[in-house]
């Protein structure tokens, strides 16, 4: 229900500019001649900029034009509208799209390129061709996927929303978890199928109550007056839909899922490729699998088997790393014992480190403090150019030095900040160059300790 709430409220306009308003208010409806045209001609009624009535347009300007009639199919259900041009006795202009408002006008909106027009002009309209036609197969490829969908996962699947445009569709559907690779494939392979059966679009417009009985699905984004048309492909999908669509089913080439993914709670999402589109991604996909396997001197077929064995390997070789790591900051432990000063009573370590982590650091830490019964302890190490300090304290003398409180003047002498307890302490900083400096600084504040 909240799915159904959020799509009646999304519209192409969010308000109804006053030069639309009176041009409504008169009784005025553009007619669509579309479905059967791409081209026309008809008057030019309104010219609107910047939400101002104007009588006449100049190159360069961004404008918004309303015929009496046009092919140019606005947005709505879900199909982008057309682009194309419009030409004028003096002037030419580029539509970049085409939108309805709530009252039904059809506007066409962009740029005029060259000349002018005026409000009145007889202007010639032409919807790009090969954008429609992609966007046509994409819809009815749409209708295929909605039954395609409902066969393999059942008639609890009903649309959404949708997106079809001329390179790609998105379909959004009521299902109650994710849909696995398997049955994605299934359904992809049901799509092309049907693709291939060549299955003739037949369209017809009826009463909406026989529309009804008939069997036809209605979708909740779309408003129904008391005539609807209907598509109906063979016996696979029947719907009522005002969108535009291919003659037949062959005419889509080849149907490819790219994703499917959550939107929202028991709504799931798949986004598909048609025609040129998806035959270009399925060859980007087999040059990309082609590479790796050169890549990793396998064929294709094994490329699989070959990735979990590297995986393997190279998991085998982290463990080797960290044990080798392990050996080193042991023997590091080992020869600190001249490194370690006793002043009045306390045994105090300064040093620079072979660190990579922080992680790594607070180990070393903990293995100096082992040492260490009674005494402070900081350590500095430097790893793609960033500076890791810490400081360790034991705990009979916490009363005395403050872990943290050295981490911070230490860390501002490497650019960085920290802070910590009194019995540890970590900082970073960006300017190793000044490592030791730091930590002379850090011998000096425990000295005065």
């Amino acid at each position: 229900e909240g799915q159904r709430a959020k799509s009646r409220t999304v519209a192409a306009f969010t308000r109804i500019g006053d030069a639309y308003k009176s041009l409504s208010a008169s009784g005025f409806r553009p007619e669509f001649t579309g479905y059967d045209l791409l081209t026309g001609e008809s008057r030019a009624v309104l010219l609107v900029a910047d939400d101002q009535e104007i009588l006449e347009a100049g190159a360069g300007s961004e404008v918004s034009v309303v015929t009496e009639r046009t092919p140019f199919y606005a947005e709505s259900g879900g199909q982008v509208g057309d682009i194309g041009r419009i030409i004028g006795p003096e002037g030419e202009m580029e539509v970049s799209a085409t939108l309805k408002d709530p009252t039904g006008l059809i506007i066409h909106k962009g740029r005029l390129r060259s000349g002018r027009l005026r409000k009145g002009d007889t202007l010639t309209l032409l919807v790009d061709a090969a954008a429609r036609e992609a966007t046509a197969r994409n819809h009815t490829a749409t209708h295929l996927l909605h039954a395609a969908l409902r066969g393999v996962l059942g008639d609890h699947v009903k649309q959404a929303g949708s997106l079809v445009a001329p390179d790609r569709l998105r379909f959004d559907f009521t299902h109650f978890s994710q849909v696995d690779a398997e049955t994605l494939d299934r359904i992809e392979s049901q799509v092309n199928q049907r693709i291939r059966a060549n299955v003739s679009t037949h369209v017809a417009e009826m009463a909406a109550e026989e529309a009804f009985k008939s069997g036809a699905m209605a979708l909740f984004e779309e408003k129904y007056g008391d005539r609807v048309r209907v598509v109906s492909l063979a016996d696979v999908s029947k719907e009522l839909c005002g969108g535009t669509h291919t003659a037949r089913t062959g005419n889509i080439g080849l149907f490819k899922i790219v994703s499917e993914s959550s939107v929202a709670a028991g709504v799931r999402r798949i986004e598909a490729l048609t025609g040129d589109a998806a035959v270009a991604f399925v060859q980007a996909m087999a040059r990309n699998l082609i590479e790796a396997a050169h890549l990793l001197r396998e064929t294709p077929e094994a490329l699989t088997q070959r990735i979990v064995k590297v995986i393997a390997d190279m998991k085998a070789l982290e463990r080797e790393v960290e044990q080798l790591k392990g050996r080193l900051s042991s023997a590091a432990v080992a020869d600190a014992g001249s490194d370690v000063l006793d002043l009045n009573g306390v045994g105090v370590l300064v040093k620079k480190v072979e660190a990579d982590s922080p992680a790594a650091l607070r180990d070393l830490m903990d293995r100096f403090k082992d040492r260490i019964p009674s005494g402070v302890v900081v350590l500095g190490s430097t790893s793609n150019a960033k500076v890791m300090l810490i400081a360790g304290v034991t705990k009979n003398l916490t009363a005395r030095f403050h872990a943290g409180n050295i981490i911070k003047q230490v860390a501002a002498l490497v650019g960085g900040s920290g802070g910590g307890r009194p019995d540890m302490a970590q900082a970073g900083g960006s300017q190793p160059e000044n490592l030791d400096a730091a930590l002379a600084r850090a011998l000096e504040i425990i000295q005065a300790g």
